[in-house]
């Protein structure tokens, strides 16, 4: 694992990206990193999710009666 959190915003085109760099190392943190991975529009659209199945303890249905 790579990562702790993963944020994502769309930037037009490189002059943007570059503005966002620039913003990123002006607020960059005293202690830890921050990683940049620049890729096109394309790219990310080819992501692949690979999923499990999915476990949870919250309830997220309409149901409003819960006995305990």
């Amino acid at each position: 694992m790579l990562q702790e959190s993963v944020y994502v915003k769309l930037a037009l085109n490189k002059t943007v990206v570059d503005s966002c760099l620039k913003a990123l190392r002006n607020i960059k943190p005293p202690a830890g990193d921050i990683q940049v991975l620049t890729i096109t529009e394309k790219q990310f659209s080819k992501i692949e999710y690979i999923l499990g199945e999915k476990h949870t303890d919250i309830i997220d249905s309409d149901e409003r009666y819960i006995e305990l």
